[in-house]
């Protein structure tokens, strides 16, 4: 942290004043004593709060990763801190870990001052670092919490990725529908007026074209308002929670979004009884990782089996959480102790299984925006085909 101090030079007698880069202001004031300084204001400068890019969540995994190394190297968790703590790159990220080392020097847990860190962790972090602690497998639960990061990380990188190619391709048959509208359909308005009775189509098609080429505005204003909605809807969370819990019950993309689902359920599983977390915690945190409404109810519904006194194979079984095959392999590691590493397998299983599932879904996308796009240009095309053929007396 950096403090402004104003002292006097013993050696001098001539006011002094500076930053001092420290920890607290008692280690300012031992500086300056060792200067020969006589302190008589310390202030801790405030940073701005527009300063650095704001965190996210992304951000994060790298320094896990360099704290777990730190660690296993022998460096002390406050000095592993610290050195986060000096990150030029990012400085809304420096200052989140200069808080988290003022609260471990106050006397609270590492996982303590995580929980209540106002960097975006998410609410599995600071339970596995709790029971990394509690076992004195710290350097294991960073690892754990960094790879878990990681892998939530691959999966929004993976569906954002299958989705951009389609939108893409939708995006450019908007473009290429709108320059037809714009350059091309208003050439044969004046058919509206020199031919006596127009197909339905024709007729919609060239009227359209004659209101964008008499009034640009409110086909802009249209584009404007389209463009406004469509992000709305994209940045909406409850809107995208909504398309979420409909999307998984559809016929080809509801079995890829279940196996990402249950990849993400057991891989968190898995590391939260890796760390030595009680298994009723870990489950409820895996639980909350379901982005679908009617898993999370499942995996909660799980949970209160438990507690009413009902084993974990037969609530999981009753969950139906995960599927047939890799519940085998859940209850042999139930039976032999091994829960943990069998949860990390399935994980393993259900993560290849959404990427084989995610190419038939591209595969699927990808002809179906192109009908899509090539049926709305090709109506325009057949309504001025038509307008033609009409003014001219050809059979169409």
């Amino acid at each position: 942290m950096k403090f402004y101090y104003e002292g006097v030079d013993l050696a001098t007698q001539q006011s002094v004043q500076g930053e001092w880069e420290a920890v607290s202001r008692q280690d300012v004031v031992r500086g300056l004593e060792q200067q020969r300084i006589e302190a008589l204001q310390v202030r801790l400068v405030e940073n701005k709060p527009n300063q650095g890019r704001k965190v996210k969540k992304s951000d994060l995994v790298l320094p896990l990763q360099e704290l777990a190394t730190l660690m296993e190297q022998g460096v002390t968790l406050i000095e592993a801190i610290k050195a986060l703590s000096e990150n030029n790159e990012n400085q809304n990220l420096a200052n989140g870990f200069a808080l988290i080392v003022k609260d471990v020097e106050s006397g609270q847990s590492f996982s303590e001052a995580i929980a209540k860190s106002k960097l975006p962790f998410p609410s599995f972090v600071s339970p596995l670092i709790n029971g990394g602690e509690a076992a004195g497998q710290l350097a294991v639960a960073l690892r754990n919490a960094s790879n878990q990061l990681s892998y939530d990380q691959s999966v929004r990188d993976d569906l954002r990725g299958a989705l951009t190619y389609p939108l893409v391709l939708i995006a450019a048959g908007l473009v290429a529908m709108l320059i037809i509208f714009i350059s091309v359909v208003p050439k044969f308005t004046h058919l509206l007026e020199s031919s006596g009775d127009l197909p339905l189509l024709a007729s919609m098609v060239l009227s359209a074209g004659k209101l964008a080429s008499d009034s640009p505005w409110i086909l802009l204003g249209l584009a404007v308002v389209l463009l406004c909605c469509c992000l709305f809807l994209l940045f909406n969370a409850t809107v995208r929670k909504t398309a979420m819990n409909i999307a998984i019950e559809l016929p080809v993309i509801g079995p890829w979004l279940s196996e990402q689902d249950m990849a993400r359920w057991a891989s968190l599983s898995s590391a939260m009884l890796t760390a030595r977390v009680d298994l009723l915690k870990a489950l409820s945190l895996a639980a909350e990782s379901c982005q679908y409404e009617r898993r999370r109810e499942r995996a909660m519904q799980m949970i209160r089996d438990i507690e009413e006194g009902e084993s974990f194979s037969d609530a999981l079984k009753r969950a139906n959480l995960i599927s047939a095959t890799s519940l085998n392999l859940v209850l042999v590691g139930d039976k032999t102790g091994q829960l943990a590493k069998m949860l990390a397998a399935v994980a393993e299983l259900h993560d290849t299984s959404c990427k084989r599932r995610m190419k038939q879904v591209l595969q699927l996308i990808e002809p179906v925006a192109i009908v899509v796009v090539g049926v709305f240009i090709g109506v325009m095309i057949l309504g001025i085909v038509q307008a033609i053929t009409s003014s001219t007396d050809l059979a169409f």
